[in-house]
């Protein structure tokens, strides 16, 4: 079985379309990642060549998407509307020679619903697997407490009034994605699979969940002094890290609230760790803990490293698809915090894995973080993480779609 996935781009740590993709090729499958972005070329990964055609259609795209933007409210989140134009031809051919298609992150000017309707139409199963809510909704990648992707975004809060630009993306996803049977869809959560099933774009299709692939040979304990002395990090100091893409100035990641919440305790022999962002001095002013910044981390095994030297991750994120900064450290030993929103408390339970603070509540992940700095704790749940087990699942349900089609 030849199994293609198609994402914009990708890097070598964190990405959960490349950790499937590699997890597969340990198994014996015969996988490939087809990509829009440049990116690292190893273990069949192939980028789209940057042919005079295609880099006029990103630059249009660019155009286009930046004319979106000028109508979107600012402070909210991230948007992506279907590219106007593409010029894929090349990843057709790819398409061609395999057997099953996953679509991952496809956002940000790759495929069109032309192109997505003409992989459709090769009757080959077609895998969405959904990293984020962008499928089912208009545009935006995460909702929060919005529910207007339940009847077909007419009313978008992140747009000015009388825009109707989700509103009609929203109808081009729902007519494709309903003309099809052959268009299967997968979330790494319960959570975001009910969202899924209520939404107005996927109502009505079936949808699987699969958790995201994690691979427990690389994020799994090891001395914790010998990580700290590998990162040259201070051995007489409880290590609090906050790490995610962009680091502190996603404030969708809920810096804000880790900062009101440790300068609420009173500890001793604390060092602060943060990895995604370089040095801040803003951020360094407004903590009353030593902070150190690791920068952007390209790299599992420095990922697992960061892990292992830390005694407690807090990640208080406004929305999480499944949580994947949450299970790396809980497979490294390492309790973990966040806020009970989403798809976070089917990894983040407190008492086994570590705390699971009020959502938006400073005071009560305070609270968390002093208990957890109290207890020594070390999380007890998903010491038996597989991810041939999860590789697994997906062959099992993509062999059933095959038997049908």
């Amino acid at each position: 079985m030849k199994i293609l996935h198609i994402q914009t781009g990708m890097t070598p740590a964190g990405n959960a379309a490349f950790r499937l993709h590699t997890a597969m090729r340990k198994v014996g499958i015969d996988s490939s990642v087809v990509t829009l972005q440049p990116t690292i070329k190893r273990n069949k990964v192939y980028n789209l060549q940057k042919k005079t055609s295609l880099l006029a259609c990103i630059a249009l795209n660019s155009l286009y998407q930046k004319w979106v933007l000028k109508k979107k409210k600012v402070g909210t989140y991230f948007y992506s509307p279907l590219p106007l134009v593409t010029s894929n031809d090349e990843l057709h051919k790819y398409v061609a020679d395999a057997d099953v298609i996953y679509l991952h992150w496809i956002a940000g000017g790759f495929l069109s619903s032309s192109d997505i309707e003409r992989i459709a139409k090769t009757k080959k199963p077609v895998v969405f697997f959904m990293h984020d809510m962008w499928t089912m909704t208009g545009g935006c990648h995460h909702a929060f407490d919005c529910k207007e992707y339940y009847s077909g975004c007419n009313n978008c809060r992140m747009f000015e009034s009388r825009c109707h630009i989700a509103h009609k993306q929203s109808e081009i996803k729902r007519k494709l994605f309903q003309k099809y049977d052959n268009l299967i869809f997968v979330s790494p959560s319960k959570w975001m699979a009910e969202c899924a099933r209520n939404s107005y774009i996927l109502k009505g299709k079936y949808i699987h969940v699969i958790p995201n692939v994690v691979d427990e040979h690389i994020f799994k304990p090891i001395d914790k002094s010998i990580a700290k002395s590998i990162l040259n990090l201070p051995q007489d100091k409880f290590i609090i890290t906050f790490g995610c893409q962009a680091g502190t100035g996603n404030r969708f990641k809920g810096f804000d609230y880790l900062r009101d919440a440790i300068n609420k305790t009173d500890l001793q022999n604390v060092q602060l760790v943060v990895y995604g962002s370089d040095y801040n001095q803003k951020t360094v002013d407004e903590l009353k803990y030593p902070v150190i910044f690791l920068g952007p981390i390209n790299d599992e095994y420095a990922l697992s490293l960061i892990c292992n030297a830390t005694d407690l991750f807090v990640s208080p994120s406004l929305a999480e698809s499944f949580g994947l900064t949450f299970l790396e450290n809980i497979l490294c030993n390492t309790p973990v915090i966040g806020f009970d929103c989403t798809a976070i408390p089917e990894i983040v339970q407190t008492d086994i894995t570590g705390y699971l603070a009020k959502y938006k509540d400073a005071d009560n992940l305070a609270k968390g973080i002093i208990t957890i700095y109290n207890q020594h704790f070390k999380p007890q749940w998903r010491k038996n993480y597989n991810s041939q087990y999860i590789v697994g699942l997906h062959l099992n349900f993509v062999n059933n779609k095959i038997s049908t089609i």
